[in-house]
């Protein structure tokens, strides 16, 4: 009889989503966390099936690409085209005020920086604002601001997911602006005028609604920024939910649990409606190892009836321990009224993919033939080293991976630090494989490897390195030469109070021990 009962309420429940179409499916990146494998997570979304990607820090309106050559109209163009031969859309990330958007236009045309009370001028989200936040009723600021989302649009992006300036800064309290929004109350925290982000987002759509009609539009709003759950309370979110354009759809998130109250009444009153799981590993380091993958489905499944325009989640990057959850993540936005048999095989296999050597691994070390390996004879020297976690059996010990297996200095702000691999007898080496952190918190920034040659230290292959950005392996190869002793130095790490690395292979030119 229980058997029964669940098959109807299970048919009952499927049926909800008989006839609507599928929401839209996004995983949401910042393009920096990818360390320029913008190709794989491209791949990724295909490969998971999803609509598309949320990008930002795409910056489609730049002329010109950062140091690593992104972020920029050539690299979006080079970005958007790979991405639709893979059949996966881009939307780009774009700030209406403030991040880099609003940089941009405050130092293009410094007299449209918005004025910050002198009240509000010493607090941390007031001295944000200086620089990055411009006045929206200044018409030079929105005429660069328009050129800006042409821009972007005209690189072949599939649409904009938008956000306001009240998340991070102070809005703008000109006089004009004070009798707009109705802000001469705003507190660094409190009481942010609704009328900021309404009137920005409705002139942005109405904007590209007339000049790029094709484009999808979406604006995202964390719940807990107007209150406490359920929210349904806070007449800003009924406000906001009700006001923004129609012809774009609000995308509210709330971490991996948004109550199901307000998504049912945000839902009744709005068609164009989406959804956004901020996963609590989206921050890297912070948050649980790995959600349970029954939670990611489960949120899925409770707002898949809702009928729900788009849904997106957001994390780090589909890489490591993260590339799981965003896996099971994109089956679930999918189609999330699949058997728990198929996500368990869902999880089983991106696992799989995750692990050391693996598609979606960062960890591809070739440990056969490395010289500094403890089945080799050696000894490993270093300048200091954390006495608890981080202790210099890390450097060597085969781990490479972002919690465990490093080694890191003491927390004395050394001006360099050194670690150092000595043999009993000369060695003919001719490449070396670093790997540094993923999440970058201590990463080596400047460092050189170096090998003892007639009494003296020597650089060798490319380094010194200067500004690394690479998270991950990096390797070197160089002039085969015969030392006893060889080293990596450090001079300057991501936070200068310590340094270190995860992991130093040195091996034969070639390969072979």
């Amino acid at each position: 009889m229980k058997t029964i009962l669940h098959l109807i309420l299970a048919g009952l429940f499927a049926s909800s989503a008989v006839g609507a179409e599928s929401p839209k499916s996004f995983l949401w990146v910042w393009l920096q966390n990818l360390d320029g494998q913008w190709k794989e997570y491209v791949d990724f979304a295909a490969e998971w099936k999803c609509t598309g990607i949320v990008i930002w820090g795409l910056d489609g309106w730049k002329q010109t690409a950062d140091a690593k050559g992104r972020g920029s109209e050539a690299f979006c163009r080079e970005l958007v085209t790979y991405a639709h031969a893979r059949n996966v859309q881009v939307v780009h990330g774009f700030g209406l005020n403030g991040y880099n958007e609003g940089r941009h236009i405050c130092k293009t045309q410094p007299a449209t920086n918005a004025v910050i009370p002198e009240r509000l001028k010493d607090t941390a989200k007031g001295k944000d604002s200086i620089g990055n936040i411009f006045c929206p009723s200044n018409s030079d600021a929105l005429k660069l601001l328009r050129e800006m989302l042409l821009r972007a649009a005209d690189t072949g992006i599939d649409g904009f997911n938008f956000e306001t300036a009240d998340v991070d800064y102070i809005t703008c309290h000109c006089a004009t602006c004070e009798r707009r929004f109705q802000s001469a109350s705003e507190t660094e925290h409190e009481n942010k005028p609704p009328r900021w982000s309404i009137e920005q987002a409705n002139w942005a759509i109405e904007l590209l609604a007339k000049e790029r009609p094709k484009l999808w539009l979406s604006i995202e709003f964390a719940m807990q920024r107007f209150g406490r759950p359920p929210y349904l309370d806070s007449a800003v979110i009924t406000q906001l939910n009700n006001e923004i354009d129609g012809r774009a759809t609000v995308v509210w998130a709330e971490n991996m649990y948004p109550p199901q109250a307000i998504c049912e009444k945000l839902a009744a009153t709005r068609r164009n409606i989406g959804f956004y799981i901020r996963s609590a590993e989206f921050m890297g380091r912070d948050g649980a190892r790995k959600i349970k993958p029954a939670e990611v489905v489960g949120t899925m499944r409770r707002l898949w009836p809702l009928h729900p325009q788009s849904l997106m989640y957001r994390s780090w990057r589909p890489f490591e321990r993260w590339a799981v959850n965003m896996a099971i993540a994109a089956e679930a936005m999918r189609d999330p009224l699949r058997s728990e048999a198929s996500f368990v095989e869902v999880e089983r296999k991106a696992e799989a993919m995750a692990s050391p050597g693996g598609k979606y691994s960062a960890i591809k070390r070739i440990v056969p033939g490395n010289l500094a390996s403890p089945a080799v004879a050696r000894a490993v020297l270093c300048s200091s080293e954390d006495d608890k976690l981080h202790t210099l059996v890390g450097l060597t010990d085969g781990v490479a991976e972002p919690d465990r297996g490093m080694w890191l200095t003491e927390r004395n702000n050394p001006k360099e630090a050194w670690a150092e691999i000595r043999w009993p007898k000369p060695q003919r080496i001719g490449r070396v494989r670093v790997f540094h952190q993923l999440d970058g918190h201590y990463r080596s920034l400047d460092y050189v490897i170096e090998c003892w040659v007639d009494g003296a230290w020597r650089p060798l292959g490319d380094t010194p390195v200067i500004q690394n950005g690479v998270h991950g392996w990096r390797e070197h190869v160089f002039t085969p030469v015969t030392t006893e002793r060889l080293r990596i130095r450090i001079t300057r790490s991501m936070h200068g109070n310590r340094m270190g690395v995860g992991e130093l292979e040195v091996y034969a030119p070639d390969g072979k021990p």
